[in-house]
């Protein structure tokens, strides 16, 4: 899991989102503390393998990430290197 941002709110409401394969966002739950999203976000990543996030709607701050896709980008240059 990738945890971003600030963490000092813990009484901030986070919904749980799962990006899908074409590319539209689903919202899966709502989350109240920065202490229970770890848990219920790696709860979501094991049930699918869609990138899932936690993020605070008001702010848009995107605080944690499980199934991130590597972008475009960095599969190339892993590619790249791995012929090395």
């Amino acid at each position: 899991m990738r945890w971003g941002g600030k963490h000092n709110d813990m009484n901030r409401d986070y919904d749980i989102f799962e990006k899908l394969p074409d590319a539209s966002v689903r919202c899966l739950t709502r989350v109240h503390g920065t202490l229970h999203v770890s848990k219920v976000l790696e709860q979501w990543g094991k049930q699918t393998t869609n990138e899932c996030y936690a993020m605070n709607v008001r702010s848009r701050e995107i605080i944690a990430r499980v199934n991130e896709k590597p972008t475009q980008r960095t599969q190339l240059i892993r590619e790249l290197t791995k012929n090395r």
